[in-house]
């Protein structure tokens, strides 16, 4: 799947850089959009379980307590991811008491 992506991606830098390009600007945009969604910082359970010191039984019960989000399902990829931004935040938090 990621070697259809990378195809793609390196067709379309081609075509910007030989000119050839015939995006609208509102197609652009959309790309951007849909790039920023795959490139955003999602970490896995393991990665965030890594950051917080915590084994994965205690990081499921944090979840269900509420005082961590829900992992989200992301398009193509088989397990839940979380923002690294959330887990970075509660980390904080979590320090300051």
């Amino acid at each position: 799947m990621l070697g259809i992506i990378k195809k793609i991606l390196m067709q379309f830098v081609e075509n910007i850089d030989t000119d050839t390009c015939n995006m609208t600007e509102e197609e652009c945009i959309q790309i951007v959009d849909i790039l920023k969604t795959i490139t955003a910082p999602y970490i896995s359970k393991y990665e965030a379980c890594q950051m917080l010191g915590v084994s994965r039984a205690t990081f499921d019960n944090l979840v269900r307590e509420g005082k961590l989000p829900r992992g989200e399902k992301r398009k193509g990829f088989k397990e839940l991811a979380w923002k690294k931004n959330d887990i970075t935040k509660f980390a904080t938090n979590a320090n300051k008491k």
